[in-house]
């Protein structure tokens, strides 16, 4: 793949399910509205349609990593050094910035790597093996971007680099070692509140207990709360984060397995280069490795919370709801409530922890309620 392809895509990164089956303990369920246990109506064919154009617009996003990551954080910087004096040009190469910027191309291609086994991992369309044969693959990333040319969409929106450029971050928080601090001030009193409300029923014996952790992201919070016993599954509604919670949940066989250069693209306001260039190693646990997995369930789910939950077979389903930085993501809060209240069971409790940073007041065209 040349790294100036040109690409096409939109701008919606939702579905309204996603996901694969998985072995050990846990999944990504499938289906049009609702998981894999819901009997809802099944979409429309422009709904479908809609689906099917969101997840490619963010497969192409994936795939598009490395050509975008090189011509806005590479060649742009290398092309304003061109373009100096020869004596500013000999100034800033004596303090090594040249170098600098090559070594972040190096670790741009080690990113596009991950971005690739990320999309290979949901078996997207007849998308093969990049780790095989190379000649093929070329072939398909080709054919898969004439495709989307043809057809006419639009090109890789700024937003969606932006997001994927955040997913990679969200690994840090939420399955290295280097998280482990911002886990502990989040996650830990989510946790513990959770663990205080059930005290009286031993971690073996937790697996009746159902939780639901909406808003749930690359999964770590959920499966934090599985390994303490309790049935947990977590419910995301952006495909960038379902795409990279499959991989990190369902592609690692061991810890430290996976390695990310989240920060690489960013050159200001950084202290060193040692900062910028820094490796991240994943995940600090291995997923599979789960101490009451003969009791306790784990899965993923994708779609709108609130039209997954506020299904009539969601009707006071759920012993415990745990939200974390969720709530502010409404557009209307209320709706939000009333799903909460449907899902639970009488006497069951909600544990909630964020800021009230609403998503989406001032945004033109949205409501915030």
């Amino acid at each position: 793949m040349s790294d100036d392809l040109n690409s096409h895509s939109d701008n919606n990164d939702h579905s309204q399910e996603h996901g694969h089956s998985h072995g050990h303990s846990h999944g990504h369920d499938h289906g049009g509205h609702g998981h894999c246990s819901h009997s809802h109506d099944m979409p429309s064919s422009s709904e479908q349609e809609a689906e099917m154009e969101a997840i490619s617009s963010v497969v192409t996003s994936f795939l598009y990593y490395k050509t975008y990551a090189l011509n806005n954080a590479i060649y742009r910087r290398l092309k304003c050094i061109d373009e100096l004096s020869e004596p500013h040009r000999q100034i800033v190469a004596s303090l090594g910035t040249i170098d600098k910027i090559k070594r972040a191309e190096s670790l741009v291609r080690e990113n596009y790597k991950l971005m690739l086994d990320i999309v290979y991992s949901s078996s997207v369309g007849s998308m093969p093996d990049p780790a095989g044969d190379e000649v093929m693959f070329k072939e398909w990333l080709k054919r898969f971007f004439e495709v989307r040319q043809k057809a006419g969409k639009q090109e890789v929106s700024e937003s969606h680099m932006k997001k994927l450029y955040g997913t990679m971050k969200l690994f840090v928080r939420d399955w290295s070692s280097e998280g482990a601090d911002e886990r502990r001030l989040t996650y830990g009193p989510l946790i513990e509140a959770l663990e205080d409300e059930f005290s009286d029923i031993a971690p073996e014996s937790r697996g009746d207990v159902h939780v639901l952790v909406p808003g749930a992201g690359l999964g770590r919070l959920a499966y934090d709360i599985c390994c303490r016993g309790f049935s947990t599954q977590g419910n995301e509604f952006s495909y960038f984060m379902l795409f990279a919670s499959n991989y990190i949940l369902n592609s690692s066989l061991e810890e430290r397995q996976h390695v990310v250069y989240p920060y690489i693209h960013q050159f200001s306001h950084v202290a060193c280069s040692e900062d910028q260039m820094r490796a991240v190693y994943i995940p600090d646990a291995l997923p599979s490795n789960m101490p009451y997995s003969a009791t306790a369930e784990f899965s993923m789910t994708a779609g709108d919370f609130i039209e997954v939950y506020g299904a009539d077979d969601e009707k006071e389903k759920w012993d415990a709801i745990v939200t974390c930085f969720f709530m502010d993501t409404a557009k209307n809060v209320l709706a939000y409530l009333d799903t909460i209240w449907h899902a639970l069971k009488p006497g069951a409790v909600w544990i909630n922890l964020g800021p009230l940073l609403w998503h989406f007041d001032n945004v033109a065209g949205e409501s915030s309620i």
